[in-house]
């Protein structure tokens, strides 16, 4: 295939972290993956189209906040009690929402890792939006309730 013209290659309908690209850098022909292609773009990023934030996982109790998802959902917990989060990587976002609480109960945000002393999820649509800086998760924005 490397001797077709690019307008007879089939479209790509995925493309994976590994795939090479195609790349004349000055004068010289070069491959690159999709990882260093994206990675660090220092350009500025407009979207036309909805942005989607997937890769998210189900907390339904007091324990660990993932960090290894963008978003973590507080679905009907059972019991009351506290949440965990790790350290995250520098700049990393996360987002939690209590998006059931059919027993009515408080799910506390409490940890080192936290620059805030605590953030409580008491009903559903309590929301937080966290950014790891400076090795601390900081609230920039939502309903759920900060102490400081």
């Amino acid at each position: 295939m490397a001797d077709s013209k690019l307008s007879e290659l089939t479209a790509a309908t995925s493309v994976a972290a590994a795939d090479t690209f195609y790349l004349v850098q000055s004068s010289t022909s070069k491959g690159v993956t999709a990882a260093n292609l994206f990675a660090d773009v220092a350009t500025p990023v407009s979207f036309s189209d909805k942005v989607s934030i997937a890769d998210a996982d189900t907390v339904t109790g007091p324990g660990a906040i993932s960090v290894a998802t963008n978003v973590t959902r507080l679905t009907n917990p059972g019991t009351g009690g506290t949440l965990t989060i790790g350290a995250g990587t520098e700049g990393q976002l996360k987002i939690i929402v209590m998006d059931g609480n059919a027993s009515a109960v408080t799910l506390t945000l409490d940890d080192s890792d936290l620059g805030h002393d605590t953030i409580t999820f008491n009903n559903a649509g309590d929301t937080a939006t966290l950014i790891y800086t400076n090795s601390k998760w900081w609230l920039i924005g939502g309903t759920a309730t900060v102490a400081n």
